[in-house]
């Protein structure tokens, strides 16, 4: 049996995804904006009607051939999506659902159906790089796991950088690497979901920051360094710039991943090497990094001043350890001093400084 298909969306629609549907569903219709059930309904010229959001990705088998049989005609068919129910649904005309159901894609009268219509659409992968050696390497080997990542490239200010790549995103989380991130082997970019009819979950995805773990290749600590990150795209977007720490800027939720995902390869020259220690260092000695234990720090702080010497380009992230260390103690709350971190020309200058006194 033949019903219209919708492809729906709260918002505009990516011109992209609405023609690849399209060539798969050459039939499919396109509604935007749509606020009620009823902006869809009205569309419609069949008994039924499909209901797909811009959200989803049909399953390759999944053909919109349902046969209603008639002792279910006044049932919504909710069709599973990979494992939940929040996806492709097929709707009786005649249907009346309140706005909280349209929502929250959660309806009462309903027949649930153990078919897979569609699959979440994955974050939008960003990789963000500036002048760091590695960077096209990288970004090579990261177009393997992901092909369709996007860069953001050259944007000064960590801050700025970030808020270009969420601009790039078209999902509302989306996943960031940075440019000397050595992605380990079995890391993917999972499918973390989060189904639209739990509101606490839904809340949690759009308020807070995920960090994954990360090794660094001088002195061996493990920890959200450096790591791959999961960013809500509206606050990343809305995030304050005036601020020494980026990823706590975004958000006040943040929530640690205990699994590696990559190796910071930040020893490839002296000044990319002593850069990325003072400033991490800065950050740990001021206490700019929120939601952190004190032993942790300060054990962080020990290792990097203290450990990798004979690691490539040891001695200055060691060198650039115990500076940022220096720095970020002498500033504790001096906010204008400390988001100068954020600015690689006056790092390079501290960096020269470095040099001349030693």
């Amino acid at each position: 049996m033949i019903y219209d298909i919708f492809y729906v969306s709260k918002q505009q629609i990516d011109e992209q995804d609405w023609q690849q549907f399209r060539q798969q569903f050459p039939r499919a219709q396109k509604i935007e904006n749509v606020k009620t059930i009823d902006d869809i309904k009205k569309k419609s010229f069949t008994k039924f009607f499909w209901l797909v959001w811009d959200d989803l990705i049909v399953a390759e088998d999944f053909v919109f051939d349902y046969r209603v049989e008639k002792w279910d005609e006044e049932y919504i068919h909710v069709f599973l999506n990979q494992s939940v129910r929040d996806g492709i649904c097929l709707f009786p005309k005649s249907a009346t659902i309140i706005q909280k159901e349209f929502d929250h894609r959660f309806y009462f009268n309903k027949k649930e159906l153990d078919i897979v219509a569609s699959n979440p659409k994955p974050y939008d992968v960003v990789f963000i790089s500036y002048d760091e050696p590695n960077a096209d390497a990288n970004y090579k080997k990261l177009k393997l796991k992901r092909p369709d990542a996007k860069r953001v490239h050259g944007v000064k200010g960590i801050h700025n950088a970030h808020i270009a790549a969420a601009k790039l995103a078209r999902t509302d989380m989306f996943w960031v690497v940075d440019a000397d991130a050595e992605l380990v082997e079995n890391f993917n970019f999972e499918t973390i979901y989060f189904p639209h009819y739990d509101a606490g979950n839904l809340l949690e995805k759009h308020t807070t920051v995920w960090v994954w773990r990360s090794k660094n290749p001088v002195n061996g600590l493990i920890y959200g360094y450096g790591g791959v990150k999961l960013l809500p795209t509206t606050l990343t977007l809305e995030m304050d710039t005036t601020t020494a720490d980026m990823t706590t800027s975004i958000s006040s939720k943040f929530k640690a991943v205990s699994r590696i995902s990559n190796v910071t390869v930040f020893n490839t020259d002296e000044f990319s090497t002593w850069r990325s220690a003072f400033r991490e260092c800065v950050k740990l000695a001021s206490r700019v990094i929120d939601n952190t234990y004190d032993e942790d720090t300060e054990m962080r702080l020990m290792v990097w001043c203290s450990t990798g010497r004979n690691k490539p380009f040891g001695e200055y992230a060691i060198a650039g350890a115990k500076a940022g260390k220096e720095f970020g103690s002498k500033n504790v709350g001096n906010l204008i001093e400390l988001i100068k971190i954020n600015d690689f020309e006056w790092l390079k200058e501290k960096f020269h400084e470095h040099c001349k006194q030693n």
